[in-house]
């Protein structure tokens, strides 16, 4: 006689809810790990994102400002200045300009007119001379390069001018946060010598910023210009802004800080910054 088989029992209600229980437990500790994950990955890639396109763009302003020789316009989040003609796409420098049988990458005044420069009036000066100083070197009448950067509504530009046309805009960066020109003179140069005076503008006051060595923004716009019996002075007009020719004569370099916000959560994804000191400012200026 064959043994009796009992059925195999079945799965109670209790083991049923302890084992959704364990199974419920698991899925919510993947699931937050999967969004802690997922919002981690994302936030990295926001500042590599944000990070690869401060420095994208900080490259191209130095490879500008380098070759800045004058400023014309300056602001917390704007600045213009002149190129040389070589910053001009369409300028063959390897052509012979004035027919002097020096190429124009060789030749210190590429049109032949440095004689001429003393002989016109002063506003008109620009137009003449060695190369460095002089702005019209193909003899249009116009200025040669013109450049602009400026930063607004989060979005960082480029405008470039040639012989007086149209500006041409390139955008260098979006999702720009927050962005600022910074701008000082030097100790070292004639006309910062004696403005090392502080907020107040004042000698012998030894207020903040008086006699440390820093040539600040304050004291470029703030310093008036001397008058009788006073031994220094500036050429300031205290109107809050660097914004006459006498005034941007004084700056040597620039700081650019800025940060980008790739992902618009209001919080910083990357910041970069540097300080810029373009060569040429000063070799113009002493001619």
């Amino acid at each position: 006689m064959r043994p009796i088989k009992h059925p195999r029992p079945g799965t109670t209600l209790v083991e049923l809810m302890v084992y959704i229980a364990i199974l419920s437990i698991a899925v919510v500790m993947f699931s937050k790990f999967m969004t802690g994950f997922m919002k981690t990955a994302k936030s990295s890639e926001s500042k590599m994102l944000g990070s690869a396109d401060l420095r994208g763009a900080l490259i191209k302003i130095e490879g500008d400002l380098y070759e800045a020789n004058e400023f014309l316009g300056v602001s917390r989040t704007s600045i213009t200045f002149i190129c040389d003609i070589l910053k001009n796409p369409a300028w063959d420098r390897n052509v012979d300009f004035d027919g002097d049988a020096i190429p124009n990458i060789k030749d210190t005044d590429a049109d032949n007119d440095a004689q001429l420069k003393f002989s016109l009036a002063r506003d008109d000066q620009w137009t003449a001379g060695y190369n460095l100083e002089d702005d019209d070197d193909d003899n249009d009448g116009n200025r040669d390069v013109v450049i602009q950067l400026y930063c607004s509504s989060g979005t960082l530009w480029r405008v470039s001018s040639v012989n007086g046309g149209a500006g041409q805009a390139v955008k260098l960066a979006a999702d720009i946060s927050s962005f600022t020109f910074t701008f000082y003179g030097s100790k070292r140069e004639d006309l910062g010598r004696d403005i090392d005076l502080g907020n107040d503008g004042t000698a012998n006051t030894n207020d903040a910023g008086e006699g440390d060595g820093i040539i600040s923004e304050r004291e470029i716009d703030w310093v008036l210009p001397p008058v009788a019996p006073a031994l220094v002075g500036g050429h300031g007009d205290r109107s809050g802004a660097i914004d006459t020719p006498d005034e941007r004569k004084y700056i040597t370099s620039a700081e650019i800080y800025m940060e980008a916000d790739a992902n618009h959560d209001n919080q910083p994804d990357a910041k970069l910054g540097t300080e810029l000191m373009p060569p040429l400012l000063p070799l113009k200026r002493r001619r």
